[in-house]
């Protein structure tokens, strides 16, 4: 039986107010990557790129990568199992839920604004939604090397987007990661599921996720 060994990293910016509890956490877990930039939605894109050349520079020695916000539940044994059987170690890949033909958004009041300036092309590259990105460490290194050479879209899943097209990256669909909040009935059989605003609304779907999978386990053996 093998035993699947993972590690959970926060990257995070600055909160006002949020200082002791970052140190407590830190102090406790050491699993808190702190930068020196507000920790907003304009800044999301500031800590993925740092996110890539952490991993680069700390030479981990993990197999898989998932990027993840905050507000998703994650199913971590499909997670392993997506993984394992349509991800390679030799080959550049991303997995997640894709969208093509994507327009870039020109409203000034949305927080996805994206000026011409920034982006003056009709439509955006294929690019994986924000929020719940599988991958290799081969093709992390190969996107904190390609960052260095591409300009920033302020959008961090199209940017990301941008520079999987750039590395000659292939980007995988999968229904399992969820563009939007399913039944908790059926989290189950997700990989990833947005929608949780409140930590009590995760908890709680996380057990009920928890629970059905140690029931599966049992009705396997």
């Amino acid at each position: 039986m093998t035993t699947l060994r993972s590690r959970t990293v926060f990257i995070i910016g600055y909160l006002d107010g949020i200082d002791h509890l970052v140190q407590q956490e830190s102090k406790y877990y050491k699993d808190v990557l702190q930068l020196s930039i507000p920790d907003q939605y304009d800044n999301l894109v500031y800590k993925t790129i740092y996110s890539l050349l952490w991993l680069l520079h700390v030479n981990i020695e993990a197999e898989f990568i998932h990027f993840v916000d905050d507000d998703r539940l994650v199913n971590p044994v499909h997670i392993y199992d997506f993984a394992t059987n349509t991800i390679d170690s030799t080959e550049l890949v991303m997995i997640g839920y894709k969208l093509e033909l994507s327009r870039p958004n020109r409203n000034k009041n949305s927080k996805t604004y994206i000026s011409p300036e920034d982006y003056p092309y009709s439509y955006y590259p294929p690019y994986l939604i924000g929020g719940t990105i599988l991958t290799n460490i081969k093709t992390v290194r190969a996107l904190a090397i390609a960052v260095a050479f591409i300009k920033i879209v302020p959008i961090e899943d199209v940017y990301l987007g941008i520079v999987a097209l750039m590395a000659n990256i292939k980007l995988k669909h999968h229904l399992k990661f969820l563009p939007y909040k399913q039944s908790p009935s059926n989290l189950w059989k997700t990989a990833s599921s947005p929608g949780y605003a409140t930590t009590y609304a995760l908890l709680r779907d996380w057990h009920l996720v928890s629970s059905t999978n140690n029931i599966k386990k049992i009705s396997q053996m």
